[in-house]
C-alpha cells in the first residue's frame, strides 16, 4: 500500500497515511482539531552512490610525482 502525505490547513501539521490508491484523495481527519486534512504532493529522495574511482598507473604516478614530472607528463604522438 502506498504512503500518502496529508496536511491540515488549520493546524499546519503533516500526517502520513497508508491507504489503497483508490482512497488516496479522500480527506483524513486531523487528530488535533478534527478538521479535514487534504492530500499534498510529497517528494521522494533517491540517494545515488558516488561512482568509484579506478586508479590507473598514470593516475597513481601523477599523485606521487605531480604533473610536471618527466615520467608522469603525457607523451605526445608525433
Amino acid at each position: 500500500m502506498p504512503l500518502y502525505v496529508y496536511e491540515c490547513p488549520e493546524c499546519e501539521i503533516e500526517l502520513e497515511e497508508l491507504r489503497p490508491m483508490w482512497r488516496a484523495d479522500d480527506p483524513v481527519e486531523c487528530p488535533v482539531c478534527h478538521g479535514l486534512c487534504l492530500r499534498v504532493t510529497s517528494t521522494c529522495y533517491v540517494r545515488r552512490a558516488p561512482e568509484p574511482i579506478y586508479a590507473t598507473p598514470a593516475h597513481v604516478a601523477q599523485v606521487r610525482h605531480g604533473l610536471d614530472c618527466p615520467c608522469c607528463r603525457p607523451r605526445r604522438r608525433g
